[in-house]
């Protein structure tokens, strides 16, 4: 098989990567609706998820994004998922990759799967940002191992609230915080500042040469309301 006829084969398996022009690479984008604790928090005024971007506003709402985010959704618990989405990391992604530029972790199934590509790519570095707390707790119960290559970013439920509490033993896992520009010298006080989410400028994670977001040594990141 052509390199082509492989990475077609791997896009029926998986739906195939999602890309924005924010990140550095590629990412894999499911429906927002579909999020746990996300859905929950988009009725709760104040919580990030009240105006969610990926789920109200923006390029999101094209019906050829919620097509595409809803086949990757499909797609999710096929068998052969790990080994096609292994295959097309290996062929498309240099560097970065993020999970769910749209939506969350799905169940723990999902999780551990996520976990075996991680584990598969030693040479991407990997950023998974979720609010699916319980999920990850679980894994880690079970004794399961955040591998090297991955971090997993904890975000916050409420606009200037604080972190996720229970990972501080976690040295791949982060956080993640969200404030409003009145409270941005606030969020100085507790990390470091997304340069692309803050206005400054910088339409990019290349742009800013930032890759803060995939350093398990940068401990808290704070975004903007957007």
């Amino acid at each position: 098989m052509t390199k082509t006829e492989i990475i077609e084969m791997c896009n029926q398996i998986t739906g195939g990567l999602s890309y924005t022009t924010k990140m550095p690479e590629a990412s894999n984008a499911i429906p927002a609706k579909n999020c746990g604790v996300g859905t929950t928090l988009r009725g709760i005024k104040g919580s990030v998820c009240y105006k969610c971007y990926a789920h109200d506003r923006g390029n999101y709402q094209w019906d050829v994004v919620k097509n595409a985010q809803e086949r990757r959704y499909k797609k999710l618990y096929h068998p052969l998922w790990v080994t096609a989405m292994t295959m097309l990391l290996w062929l498309k992604v240099k560097s970065y990759f993020r999970w769910h530029d749209s939506g969350d972790i799905d169940s723990m199934k999902h999780l551990c799967n996520i976990i075996d590509v991680c584990k598969n790519t030693p040479h991407i570095k990997h950023w998974l940002p979720t609010k699916e707390k319980r999920i990850v707790r679980e894994f880690l119960n079970r004794g399961g191992v955040i591998p090297v290559n991955l971090v997993i970013s904890m975000s916050g439920y409420f606009v200037d609230g604080g972190a996720v509490k229970g990972f501080d033993d976690q040295p791949q896992i982060t956080h993640h915080l969200t404030y409003s520009k009145r409270n941005r010298d606030g969020a100085v006080s507790k990390g470091f500042i997304c340069p692309v989410e803050d206005d400054l400028g910088f339409k990019s994670c290349d742009q800013a040469n930032c890759s803060a977001c995939w350093n398990p040594s940068v401990r808290v990141v704070a975004g903007a309301l957007h």
